[in-house]
């Protein structure tokens, strides 16, 4: 598999993307500090780590999606920092690079009954399990705030999910050395949410951290 800067770059749909599927998340703790880039700080403890399984079968694009981040803060600002994420589609890798200032790579997802594994051309990236047990609760917004970017040109972005939610049981079964830090074993709390739709709006661009 070719990696972005052996890429040709293609199109992608301008935002906001909405598109609907189902999602796990789950907070996993790490063996060391999960690394924060200044000026940001962790929002809970610097060893956790945020880890977010989309699947997107509907709406703009359809794709599958690995985010792997610490949950930060600075002033009034929180969300996600997302410095490791994979995605299945092009069209997806170049829109989140070039307008939300996201590292996305391409990567392979083989799901499997309560398991996915997700690679790339370097090898697996991790193994995860989760339950797949449909939503109980009437769809309920669930505010979903991201950070990109880089000294000089931070970008923040809230999506909008709206979604049934369930226990998500996920839970890290391999995971990659190439990362800094280990995840290992049940998530510490972790949800899904089936079936859910997801607005996701163009990023603002803050130059003045």
């Amino acid at each position: 598999m070719m990696q972005p800067s052996e890429l040709a770059e293609v199109p992608f749909p301008p935002a906001p993307w909405r598109m609907s599927g189902e999602c796990w998340g789950g907070l996993v703790k790490a063996d060391r500090d999960v690394p924060c880039p200044a000026p940001w700080k962790p929002l809970l403890s610097s060893r956790m780590a945020m880890v977010v399984l989309m699947r997107y079968r509907a709406g703009t694009l359809q794709y599958d999606e690995l985010m792997v981040g610490p949950l930060v803060r600075h002033g009034l600002h929180v969300g996600l920092w997302i410095p490791h994420i994979w995605v299945t589609s092009e069209a997806s890798l170049w829109g989140g690079r070039r307008m939300w200032r996201l590292p996305k790579e391409l990567a392979t997802f083989t799901w499997e009954e309560g398991r996915v594994r997700v690679a790339d051309a370097s090898g697996p990236i991790a193994t995860f399990g989760m339950e797949q047990r449909p939503g109980f609760w009437p769809p309920l917004p669930v505010p979903m705030p991201g950070v990109g970017g880089a000294p000089g040109g931070w970008t923040t972005f809230v999506g909008w999910m709206s979604a049934r939610l369930a226990p998500g049981g996920l839970r890290v079964e391999e995971w990659s050395e190439r990362f800094p830090f280990r995840l290992q074993g049940p998530a510490s709390w972790s949800v899904r949410a089936h079936p859910m739709s997801i607005t996701v709006p163009g990023p603002t661009v803050e130059t003045a951290f």
